[in-house]
């Protein structure tokens, strides 16, 4: 068996026998075809994208980070709050446009290890429970204005 699958013109019928016998779900046609691709694969390429990845999980992290620092000072002003809300929002002013709001802290960071993406979900719920605390905060305020008038 080892000297049909080391030959290189020899383990087509491995993947028409692999691909024949079961049927397979999208994920594993494609474990499968990296597995028995014939074209060498470049790892030094693929090491790259995952190191760029791990680059843009840091940088995520280390932004929510300042943010949530930032964010439990108490000497900080209302509207800077606001503004600091609005910008991790992306919330701007109308005819600006910086892009598409990031709607999972994992977006293009989804081959990173366990233990950083833990780390980046754990931290942005951080912020979640930041913002809803202040969202709950300014509801609370209001009411109490309201019963009063």
């Amino acid at each position: 068996i080892l000297s049909t699958v080391t030959g290189v013109h020899k383990y087509k019928w491995l993947k028409q026998n692999v691909q024949g016998l079961y049927p397979q779900s999208a994920l594993l046609n494609t474990i499968v075809e990296f597995a028995l691709k014939e074209e060498p694969v470049d790892v030094e390429k693929m090491r790259k994208c995952l190191l760029k990845q791990l680059e843009r999980a840091e940088v995520r992290l280390e932004g929510i980070d300042t943010i949530l620092k930032l964010s439990a000072k108490n000497f900080l002003l209302p509207s800077v709050q606001y503004a600091m809300f609005c910008g991790w929002q992306r919330l701007i002013p109308e005819g600006a446009n910086i892009g598409e709001p990031l709607t999972d802290c994992l977006k293009d960071v989804d081959l990173i290890p366990p233990f950083n993406r833990m780390l980046l979900e754990v931290t942005f719920g951080k912020l979640y429970a930041w913002a809803i605390q202040n969202v709950r905060n300014i509801l609370l305020d209001a009411t109490a204005k309201f019963k009063e008038l």
